[in-house]
């Protein structure tokens, strides 16, 4: 051991700093690999472990809920049974009851049967016996009425007699009296109609008397009246003799004027049928200037409406030049910036192009040479290097540059190749990977049943260098359900079932909760190992 150990140090220290640091790496790599397939192990065998553990629990489980439900069972038979016993019993004590309550109630009825019949016929007795008494009442009573009758009946009759009698009386007075009346009022009357004709003769004569004074008197004064009239008269005649000549001019005067009054007349009738006639016209007038001014008043709100609209249309117009002039300030910032990030991307392609080119071998520089148009050939054949110098056409100068342009897709191309290359290396490659792990799982799992037990896996733990050995296992993170288990095998018996029921109260309860069974895949074990390098 001395001298490997002391060859190991020498072939080190014949090693330069790179190969040591190598060296070290490539064994720290393969103690790390050992170290992965080594919990990848323990950690499938206490998968394996766990899933064992798991159905036997499940199987254990099982059949201690199938013995107590079929205990449960024959205890609720038992039960059952005796509550039939005890109903039975109770239904026939309760029969027997009921028989002699309805016994008894047919005793009651048959007496009270008896008591009603030997009642029914007292009482009809009784009813008879008042109908009986009713019925001489009701003779008594009618022989009374009857009695009563003829007594008010002859009352009647002699009443009727006496007042015939006075009626008669009565009547022969009324008349006596009425003819009395008649002759004294026909007397009165005769009177007083008699003092009434002496009375008009009487008034007629006075009248007669009074309107002959009346007329006297009248006819005096009239004279009197006329004679007064007649010599007034003449004095007026006497007075205006004088004045007729006056009367004379100034009548032919009036006439003149009245001629004249009624020729003004009618010129004033004619002047005022003109005045109406221009008021006519004049209010024509002012009613077609109204309409006018109206139609005027219209077209100008109409035009002032117009020019509001116009101006609107005009005040939006601009904002929306205004607008649209700041979206173009915008939007043409954009592309500046757009167009900057272009050109820096295209600075970028064109940097990485120079440095991929450098990067080329001869052989891609050959097969990257451009390849020209017959087109472009024939452009630079026409034009002549004078022409070239003279012309700047733009067409040209972008025609010139396609062949660049092409190289540069070529290489971007064959990029995409080799991209395209590697990815279906990759997937080729993960495919194999993934077949080698899982014939190595199946290996390891075939060989881990095989043998049964993990002395293989012991013994190659055990001949594992010392440097690679597992010192201690700080934590070991367990699920709840692995831990219960683990202690259930470490113990050496299993746990009793979370809901046990003891038989004590198998009569109480009639149910029990069986626990759910873990039907879900066990997680593997969570472990820390630390180790340490020789």
């Amino acid at each position: 051991m001395g001298k490997k150990g002391k060859g190991k140090g020498n072939k080190l220290a014949k090693m330069s700093e790179e190969e040591r640091a190598r060296y070290l790496q490539m064994r720290a790599d393969a103690e790390e690999e050992t170290r992965r397939r080594k919990m990848q192990l323990i950690a499938l065998y206490m998968k394996n472990k766990l899933k064992r553990e798991d159905a036997f629990c499940r199987l254990n489980m099982a059949k201690i809920n199938q013995e107590w439900r079929s205990i449960l069972r024959q205890v609720k038979i038992q039960d059952l049974r005796r509550e039939i016993v005890d109903v039975s019993q109770f239904f026939k004590e309760a029969l027997k009851r009921k028989d002699q309550v309805i016994q008894r109630l047919i005793g009651d009825i048959n007496s009270t049967e008896d008591m009603y019949a030997n009642l029914q016929q007292s009482h009809m007795e009784n009813i008879d016996k008042i109908i009986e008494l009713h019925r001489s009442r009701i003779e008594f009573f009618r022989h009374i009425y009857e009695d009563d009758k003829r007594a008010v009946l002859r009352e009647w009759n002699q009443d009727s007699a006496v007042f015939r009698s006075m009626q008669t009386e009565k009547q022969e007075q009324l008349e006596c009296v009425f003819y009395q009346v008649e002759e004294t009022t026909d007397k009165a009357v005769k009177d007083n109609h008699e003092r009434y004709l002496d009375r008009v003769e009487d008034l007629k004569s006075g009248m007669q008397l009074k309107l002959e004074q009346i007329t006297g008197q009248g006819e005096s004064k009239l004279e009197g009246l006329w004679d007064e009239y007649q010599s007034v008269l003449a004095g007026y005649g006497k007075h205006i003799e004088g004045f007729y000549s006056e009367y004379v001019d100034l009548k032919q005067r009036d006439e003149e004027s009245a001629q004249q009054i009624s020729q003004q007349s009618y010129e004033i009738e004619h002047l005022i049928e003109q005045l109406s006639n221009l008021r006519l016209l004049a209010e024509e007038q002012q009613i077609k200037q109204q309409g006018l001014l109206e139609h005027r008043l219209s077209i100008k709100q109409q035009l002032t409406e117009r020019f509001r609209e116009l101006r609107t249309c005009v005040d939006k117009e601009l904002e929306d030049e205004h607008r649209l002039f700041k979206l173009l300030s915008v939007e043409s910032y954009n592309v500046v910036e757009t167009l900057k990030g272009i050109m820096s991307k295209g600075e970028t392609l064109s940097q990485l192009a120079r440095i991929c080119a450098k990067m080329e071998t001869q052989r891609e520089k050959m097969f990257m040479l451009p390849q020209l148009s017959r087109e472009i050939i024939e452009i630079h054949e026409v034009q002549t290097p004078a022409e070239q110098e003279a012309v700047s056409d733009p067409l040209k100068e972008e025609v010139a540059t396609l062949p660049q342009m092409e190289t540069f897709w070529r290489r971007v191309n064959n990029v995409a190749v080799d991209v395209a290359c590697l990815k279906q290396q990759k997937r080729q490659l993960e495919a194999t990977n993934a077949q080698l792990k899982a014939q190595l799982q199946e290996y390891l799992i075939n060989l881990n049943i095989s043998s049964g037990s993990n002395s293989h896996i012991q013994g190659y733990l055990s001949r594992r260098p010392k440097s690679m050995s597992v010192d201690r296992v700080t934590q070991l993170r367990l699920q709840p359900k692995q831990v219960k288990s683990a202690m259930a095998t470490a113990g050496g018996r299993r746990p009793m079932p979370e809901n046990y029921v003891p038989s004590c109260e198998a009569r109480i309860s009639s149910s029990i909760r069986s626990r759910s069974l873990m039907r879900s895949k066990p997680q593997l074990a969570k472990i820390e190992i630390r180790a340490h390098f020789a």
